[in-house]
This record gives structure tokens, sequence and C-alpha cells, in this order.
């Protein structure tokens, strides 16, 4: 195992302070899974992350369902936007 001797402002120091007091951990090792948090690549999406555990603590609206597209619809609606941009493209090569 590795040392790293890190220089951080004060008020960091009290907060990685206090979740480690609040989780019961040191502060070695609070600062250490967040660090390891904070470079892992399976959390490159925030927001996902936050959805995930707004939804563990039920606290989630999720939205209603689309409404339905008819077929017509769909294809007016790619004969409009074809060639608008590649992002779009991919949209609705993806059936998005």
């Amino acid at each position: 195992m590795k040392q790293l001797l890190l220089r951080i402002d004060d008020d960091l120091h009290r907060r990685i302070t206090r979740r480690a007091r609040r989780t019961g951990r040191s502060i070695n090792a609070t600062a250490g899974e967040i660090l390891a948090h904070g470079v892992s690549d399976e959390v490159l999406d925030a927001r996902a992350e936050l959805r995930a555990r707004a939804r563990r603590l039920g606290v989630l609206a999720e939205r209603p369902p689309a409404p339905p597209v008819t077929e017509a619809d769909r294809e007016r609606a790619l004969d409009a936007t074809r060639g608008i941009g590649p992002v779009l493209d991919d949209l609705w090569a993806e059936g998005r």
C-alpha cells in the first residue's frame, strides 16, 4: 500500500473530518474512499448516481410514460429532421 502526503485547505479537512465522524470511520479511510470514488470509471454520470440514490430512498418522481407515436407521425418526424445533424440522426437510428 502506498502513502500519499497531501496538503488540503482547512475547510476541506473539516468537511472530511465531519463525514468520517458521521460514518464512524477514520479520516484516512474516508479520504481514500472519496478519492477512489472521484477517479472511478463507474461514476462518470453524477446525475445517474443521484437518480439511483433517490430511487433507493423512494423519493424519485418517475416520469410518466411517453404517449404512443403512430408510425405515420414517426415517419413525418424522420423526414422533417433527417440530415439536421449527426446526433439527431443517431437518435433516430436507435429508435429514440
